[in-house]
């Protein structure tokens, strides 16, 4: 998701757009932010080390993505106006590319003899850490599986009811059929 931020005006103190900024040495944003937004309160319209005010005038547009923590300063005098858009760069409405945004089928086969699996999409989260889908539970020996894939979808296999990962999917156009078994326990396919 990205957006678009239109300053109307400028006639008001206080308040405006400002971008927290992550640490130089991490890359991460200083827990206080994320605890509530009680801080919000507090802030002044004059850059630190942590906040940035973009020097933003009547009819100035900043452009900026989901990823770029924001925020805006309460107002101390005056009225604020702004106009912001949103927009997907994943609209196919606005896609010109080749077809990598389309799905296609995927075969998953269970190929162990003795073991569940569970399957799901692993998407990347804030700090480092992943959310997963569940796409499929349980899926017996011998028992294939159809998933609706996009290139570059990352899928784990898991021991049934367990967090232990027998095998990573990188999915690609290229490759339509995986078969998880004893050989590739624990690879990357």
């Amino acid at each position: 998701m990205n957006t678009v931020n239109i300053e109307l005006s400028h006639d008001y103190e206080g308040g405006g757009l400002f971008y927290i900024k992550p640490s130089s040495a991490t890359g991460e944003i200083a827990d206080e932010y994320y605890a509530g937004y009680g801080w919000l309160e507090t802030i002044k319209r004059e850059n630190t080390s942590d906040i940035v005010f973009p020097d933003l005038h009547a009819g100035d547009a900043i452009f900026y993505n989901y990823t770029v923590r924001h925020g805006v300063a309460p107002v101390e005098s005056g009225t604020r106006y702004s106009m912001a858009f949103f927009f997907d760069m994943d609209n196919p409405a606005v896609y010109e590319g080749e077809d990598d945004l389309e799905e296609f089928e995927v075969r998953l086969h269970n190929g162990f003899s003795d073991m569940e699996l569970d399957v799901v999409l692993v998407y990347d989260a804030a700090k480092g850490k992943e959310l997963w889908d569940i796409l499929y539970d349980k899926v017996t020996p011998d028992e294939t599986v159809f998933y609706s894939a996009y290139d570059g979808d990352l899928l784990r296999v898991l021991r049934s009811g367990t967090d232990e990962v027998v095998s990573h999917i990188g999915i690609t156009r290229d490759q339509s059929s995986y078969t998880l078994s004893q050989i590739n326990l624990g690879s990357e396919l």
